[in-house]
């Protein structure tokens, strides 16, 4: 009788354990359904807007002016150079995207990565495409999107977006830990309805999301410019050479990082 009571016992837990595993493994193949399905949405919107050219990219020679080197040792300024780079990127008809949804912003993409979507803005409503696809509708992946204290012609530009497990939205921004992965994948586009403008990165950094750099939207004092961009430097993982001047708009882009929800990566670039 003991015997059988173990046994039944023993087909209980072992039932029990059997349906939670299966019930994980529903949960993790739905996720990943729902992931996918999302990023074929969203390369199926950037192939409706992007404009169609002579070649499948267009290749840009970006002048970066007024970029001093600092030396390591002293504070004085040494001579300035001209640097000259070249970004490749797909046009995307930032009109047509306004058209189908007043709410986009622009379109964000770094050449060689998954990085390549529209930006979202709503002032009145900061968070609303947290967790909303471009069309409004529910989206676990959510879209990017400019913080609700920005505009076009804010100092600091800053753009959130989720890292998701099967390397969409912003999860490449992690790689950017690596030096060798900043020297191949050096250069942001933003297109917005004034243009299409290219940003240097110059300083990825590990924080919290409280990070005092979260304050940091606009200011008209040259000083005051400077110490924040003194500030990501100090922070920053590795040293890019690039010092943004005066004048340069700044672009934030910042996502998920590690295990610990309030761990953040920002990678910082500069308009050239």
């Amino acid at each position: 009788m003991k015997k059988h009571k173990r046994k039944i016992q023993t087909g209980i837990v072992i039932g029990i354990f059997s349906v939670i595993i299966i019930a994980c493994l529903i949960s993790i193949f739905s996720r990943m359904y729902t992931e996918n399905k999302e990023k074929e949405a969203f390369r199926q919107l950037a192939e409706i807007v992007t404009e169609e050219t002579t070649d499948t990219t267009i290749e840009e020679t970006i002048r970066k002016p007024n970029l001093l080197k600092v030396s390591d040792f002293d504070n004085e300024v040494q001579a300035e150079q001209t640097v000259y780079c070249t970004t490749y990127y797909e046009p995307h008809s930032i009109s047509e995207l306004i058209s189908m949804n007043s709410e986009c912003f622009g379109w964000i993409s770094i050449a060689g990565t998954n990085i390549n979507y529209p930006v979202m803005h709503t002032p009145s409503n900061p968070q609303k495409y947290l967790n909303k696809n471009f069309y409004g509708e529910y989206s676990f992946s959510g879209t990017p999107f400019l913080d609700a204290r920005c505009s076009s012609d804010s100092t600091n530009l800053i753009i959130y977006g989720h890292h998701m497990n099967n390397g969409t939205m912003f999860a490449d921004l992690c790689n950017y830990n690596d030096y060798s992965y900043f020297t191949e994948h050096p250069t942001v586009v933003l297109e917005t309805k004034d243009g299409a403008f290219a940003y240097s990165v110059f300083s990825a950094m590990k924080v919290k999301s409280d990070d005092d750099w979260y304050r940091f939207i606009t200011t008209d004092l040259d000083k005051t410019y400077e110490k924040w961009i003194s500030y990501s430097k100090t922070k920053s993982l590795y040293n890019t050479e690039i010092t943004p001047v005066y004048g340069q708009q700044i672009l934030t882009l910042s996502t998920c990082y590690g295990d610990n929800q309030n761990d953040r990566i920002l990678v910082l670039a500069v308009r050239n």
